[in-house]
């Protein structure tokens, strides 16, 4: 009785103090209040890259096309995008804001901004982090994609009682930790106020490809649907610049928890907007989320 007592003294106080330090990183940024566009349909389909889009948008695709599409950071890679002519983009990938001209080292994020220059010939919202602002990736998309509305979002990790936070999150505040672009792309679309949001491409599978070598350097194989499996290796995830350790298998894991931890405060917080989303891919370790899995038809009623 005294323990239970004692840890629920404890949880509480603890909440409070995360709560109240939630409160304060909001007001320190009440400028950076994110101020999203109206829905322009009332059902929207985010399309995560996992290598299971492919099938899904085999099988799905036209109950796709009769939704508002988002996609997130390098979907532009893949010929569908320009056939798909999504509505909305998201990139939260921080190595995407510190990218300049003269930046050898990704040639994904140069092939992405090719792409939105010279291929985006219809209207796209692109929503990145507020922290975004003035990055050589905004004033080239600025120069050269006229197609495209930019809109800065408030990535302000807040923690602490849900009626609080919540509060928070619907008033562009701030977000859950967002350790994938869909936590992110989620929470934006939840705050437009879709009616049901349908999730593609969100394998979350990255725990089958890790491996470990002699000596103990650890090796992950990262596939998205517009790859070639081929063509993609085992590599090395290093946890300093300089390239000479890699994460222990210890932080890997708690990575992973954090995200599929991120999926259930959106399930929570979705709930709380009355907002239903519903896991559509074709493949996806995300127990967070109603699953459907069979072929999708739009209701006559919209």
């Amino acid at each position: 009785m005294i323990e239970q007592v004692f840890n629920s003294l404890f949880y509480f106080l603890s909440e409070l103090a995360v709560s109240v330090l939630s409160l304060l990183k909001a007001l320190m940024r009440l400028q950076h209040r994110t101020r999203l566009p109206a829905r322009q349909l009332p059902v929207c389909s985010v399309l995560g890259n996992g290598p299971s889009l492919n099938q899904s948008l085999t099988e799905q695709l036209d109950f796709i096309r009769q939704t508002e599409i988002v996609c997130v950071n390098n979907f532009a890679h893949a010929e569908v995008f320009t056939q798909l002519r999504p509505q909305n983009y998201v990139i939260s990938d921080p190595n995407y804001f510190v990218f300049t001209a003269q930046t050898t080292d990704r040639p994904d994020i140069s092939r992405t901004l090719a792409v939105f220059g010279e291929q985006v010939d219809w209207p796209m919202t692109l929503y990145v982090p507020h922290f975004a602002k003035g990055s050589y990736l905004i004033r080239t998309i600025g120069q050269k994609s006229p197609n495209i509305n930019i809109v800065f979002f408030n990535y302000t990790v807040l923690t602490g009682f849900p009626s609080l936070i919540y509060w928070l999150y619907a008033r562009g505040f701030g977000m859950p930790r967002a350790q994938t672009v869909i936590v992110a792309a989620l929470t934006l679309m939840i705050n437009r106020q879709f009616e049901t949001i349908y999730l593609f491409g969100a394998d979350t599978s990255w725990h089958e490809e890790i491996r470990l070598t002699d000596d103990n350097q650890l090796l992950i194989k990262q596939v998205h649907f517009y790859d070639k499996p081929k063509d993609v290796q085992h590599e090395p995830v290093y946890s300093d610049k300089h390239r000479q350790r890699t994460f222990s298998m210890a932080s890997q894991f708690l990575s992973l928890h954090k995200v599929f931890r991120g999926y259930e405060i959106i399930r929570d917080y979705a709930d709380y907007r009355r907002v239903t989303i519903l896991n559509a891919s074709a493949k996806s370790y995300i127990d967070a989320f109603e699953r459907i899995t069979n072929k999708l038809v739009m209701s006559d009623e919209r």
